[in-house]
């Protein structure tokens, strides 16, 4: 039903706007402008700097248009000598302490205190007084800076960490002139979102640690752009500088698109950019010589490494055949580069032993109802199973937050462990293993005509409460485990059994799963979601690639096994560092030490990497052209390229197709593509996006994934009665967070173990104990944490943790913790 409208005047012109807006709104609806500073659209209303004061006929006194609602018959004014006058009065009042920074300000050239002084404010001072003075640098949080002398108390900071973030972290201490902003009971503001406030901040008080006194905002070419952080594909604007030394990305800002990230990031994606031009970037090839051991490396030119790579590939077909050859792509590809590695090795190899999941993941999506962000902002039911949305796709936790909060919104979590959440949720805590069945019987009681049986327990207080909302019900998965997503179309069924509408979203494990998934990155798939079984699909394909398409190849697990077993003559590992991400780090191990030739293709010596025969520099996401597609299958371009600004790729590193290209006339003289036009039309008719979304992939096909793919339940500890699971970690180094130094120290990282307080007892292990797990491989050291979002019976550790070998914890060997005082544990 559409909204009531109201009619108004606004310096003498008509405003129709719905009942409810605010004045401020409602003269930017007819083209004028009323100045604020504590007013923004994302946060409720404030008042409390008084520069959007207006004078509203019959008023006794002059009213602010950021908390006034527009009414039938108003007539406003914003242009007359006494709102002119007030806001003089506003301007002088903040510039009296205000300190002339403008020179080294960072905010200088795009604050709204100089803007409106210049528009609005008085010509000269009448201060005669020295200004108060405050710290200039405070230390409010690891990537913010705050300096009390230039905050005017707009309060912007403290509404979006209450308001937008749920977390309550900053808040306004002392009173009168001593009044500042800072943080509950002295705490570090650490929270995933703070460098939202810096874009927030009017003025120059809340600065980037990272870029402050870095550049100006005249100095910078920007450059629209896709994160690259995680799945949710945020919108955002890279900002380079040019000097003599070269082109250097100096800073990351917000490009709100409202049906995705809402105008916020997460620090990972604002401040982790100084990989592009870290000087332990990869410039040059590198090949190990001849009868050397492995981890001995030479640099060498892209004609002797590519030669050599193409050598072994002929070489390997003739003797082994094509299924002796296997390619493994990781998440950073782009879709056209992801298409390109599968049709390299299905159309020009001849090998259907492809794949994307570097980390044991299952799905990136399920056809079982696919979803879109903004439905979690109508959703009256929201499901979060097996998944850390704030680890992994932070602004749909965000999202998550905000209906929980403001909406009301019925939230339940389901898995071993309970992500962390500022915001009211009911928690099931299963042991690993355990969802697929929690989810059977929720669906059960869901379908049912109320708990029938005389059913109690959590999970049947659930369902009741979930029968209770009428309306959407939102899921988020994290796509690991096959046998949770095929329980989880149950539940969705179910819950459109009851006449209501269900949405699925799933977070893959990478920022592009979803398009490596949609462009046949696997070995059971075709581009366009079309099983390699499907006799009619591989037969179109041949048609269009003149040339028979290989039968299904093996998943990255089966594809390490033959090579430990030395049955598996090639190996291309792109962007995939299996190491530090694979859950099975002893299978690694044997696979890399094998007489397996290794290519490893990335960005940074990666400990895979190291132990390749051949290493070939691919060039950062701000270096290529293409699309990625995100965890709701948008397909968005990741940014053109700025002929003005470079991204300082080095003058050797090429892009990952460039380096596929280049392949592929070694091995066949022939190109993959001969144009990027002719490149776009080949994936639109094999992988159409319709609508600018892909589709999903289908359930049957999730009922056939192979083992060992998928995820591992968890390995066991001490006879059984531990098992151990495996979390996100945002800030993790499994990507390019540990290689930008300057975002990695700042976001120090723990190695720890989580246990619940009942296991910790029985094991006789306190909080903080330095603890030691022994291994198969190995001993692993850890310091202790004791938590109840972990279920009992349950042990959690972090991905991609320096120092912190949790893949040598999911391989199930039998192992052991002891309580060991040790001198130091992370």
């Amino acid at each position: 039903m559409s909204a009531e409208l109201v009619t108004l005047t606004i310096d003498g012109r008509t405003a129709r706007v719905p009942k409810g807006t605010l004045l401020v709104d409602a003269a930017k609806s007819v083209g004028i402008n009323i100045p604020v500073f504590c007013s923004h659209e994302k946060l409720d209303p404030a008042g409390v700097c008084r520069m959007c004061l207006v004078e509203v006929e019959g008023a006794r006194k002059l009213t602010t248009a950021c908390t006034e609602p527009a009414r039938e018959g108003m007539v406003v004014h914003t242009d007359t000598p006494q709102v002119s006058e007030a806001r003089k009065s506003v301007l002088e009042f903040l510039l009296i302490n205000h300190p002339l920074d403008c020179p080294v300000c960072d905010k200088g050239g795009e604050c709204d205190l100089q803007d409106l002084t210049f528009a609005y404010g008085p010509s000269t001072s009448r201060l005669v007084d020295g200004k108060l003075h405050k710290p200039k640098a405070a230390d409010l949080g690891p990537f913010i800076v705050l300096d009390e002398e230039r905050c005017i108390l707009c309060r912007r900071c403290t509404r979006f960490d209450a308001q937008v973030a749920q977390e309550r972290t900053l808040v306004v201490g002392e009173r009168a002139h001593d009044a500042l902003i800072t943080t509950a009971e002295g705490v570090s503001y650490d929270s995933v979102f703070s460098g939202n406030t810096i874009e927030l901040c009017p003025v120059g008080a809340l600065t980037s640690r990272i870029y402050r006194f870095r550049a100006r905002p005249w100095d910078l070419t920007r450059v629209d752009a896709v994160c690259h952080g995680c799945p949710v594909g945020c919108h955002v604007q890279l900002h380079f500088r040019s000097n003599v030394r070269g082109v250097r990305l100096d800073r990351v800002a917000s490009r709100p698109f409202e049906p995705l990230d809402d105008g916020w990031l997460c620090d990972r994606g604002r401040f982790n950019y100084g990989f592009v031009q870290s000087p332990d970037r990869l410039r040059q090839p590198m090949v190990r010589p001849q009868g050397a051991p492995r981890g001995k490396l030479v640099p060498a030119t892209w004609e002797e490494a590519l030669q050599r790579v193409a050598l072994q590939l002929k070489a390997t077909l003739e003797s082994q055949g094509p299924r002796a050859v296997g390619a493994v792509g990781g998440g950073r590809l782009t879709n056209e580069e992801a298409f390109l590695l599968q049709k390299l090795m299905r159309q020009v190899l001849g090998s259907g032993n492809v794949d994307h999941r570097v980390a044991g993941e299952a799905a990136a999506s399920l056809d079982a109802a696919p979803g879109r962000v903004t439905d979690l902002d109508e959703a009256a039911v929201i499901l979060v199973v097996d998944a850390h949305p704030g680890q992994s796709a932070p602004v749909v936790d965000l999202r998550i937050r905000r209906a929980a909060a403001r909406r009301n919104a019925q939230l339940t979590t389901l898995g071993p462990v309970e992500p962390e959440l500022p915001v009211p949720h009911r928690a099931l805590r299963v042991r690993p293993g355990e969802t697929a069945p929690a989810l059977e019987r929720l669906a059960r009681l869901l379908a049912a005509a109320g708990a029938a049986g005389g059913d109690v327990g959590e999970e049947a207080a659930v369902a009741a409460e979930m029968r209770a909302r009428d309306g959407m019900l939102a899921v988020v998965w994290d796509g690991r485990d096959a046998a949770a997503g095929r329980a989880l179309a149950a539940v969705l069924a179910a819950w459109r059994g009851l006449g209501r509408e269900a949405r699925l979203l799933v977070i893959g494990d990478q920022v592009n799963s979803r398009g490596a998934e949609a462009m046949g990155l696997r070995p059971d798939l075709l581009p366009g979601y079309r099983s390699v079984d499907d006799p009619a699909a591989r037969h179109a394909l041949a048609s269009r690639w003149a040339r028979e398409v290989p039968e299904g190849g093996l998943p990255t697990g089966r594809m390490l096994e033959q090579a430990a077993s030395g049955q598996m003559g090639v190996l291309y590992l792109v962007g995939a560092n299996l190491a530090e991400t694979y859950p099975d780090r002893s299978l690694v191990d044997r696979a890399l030490a094998s007489d397996t030739f290794v290519v490893a293709q990335d960005l940074f010596l990666t400990e895979t990497a190291r132990l390749a025969d051949v290493v070939l520099p691919a060039a950062p996401f701000t270096a290529r052209e293409g699309h990625l597609t995100n965890l709701e299958g948008r397909v968005q371009p990741v940014g053109r390229r700025s002929t003005d600004a470079p991204a300082g790729t080095g003058a050797d590193a090429l892009t990952d197709g460039e380096i596929f290209q280049r392949l592929s006339r070694r091995v066949q003289a022939e190109p993959l593509f001969r144009t990027g036009q002719e490149l776009a039309w080949e994936i639109q008719e094999l992988a159409p996006a319709r609508d600018g979304f892909v589709g999903a992939l289908p359930e049957r096909l999730l009922a056939a994934v192979a083992r060992p793919a998928e995820s591992r339940p968890g390995a066991e500890l001490q006879d059984g009665r531990l098992r151990v699971v495996v979390l996100p970690a945002l800030h993790g180094g499994g990507g390019t967070a540990r290689f930008d130094r300057a975002y990695a120290e700042r976001r120090p990282l723990r190695v720890e173990i989580l246990l619940h307080p009942e296991d910790a007892r029985r094991l006789a292990v306190v909080d903080g104990d330095a603890v030691e797990v022994e291994t198969s491989d190995g001993p692993v050291r850890l310091r202790a944490r004791m938590s109840r979002r972990v279920a009992p019976g349950t042990a959690a550790v972090g991905r991609g943790i320096p120092g912190l070998p949790w893949n040598r914890l999911t391989a199930a060997s039998g192992m052991r913790i002891h309580r060991r005082l040790l001198e130091e544990v992370g």
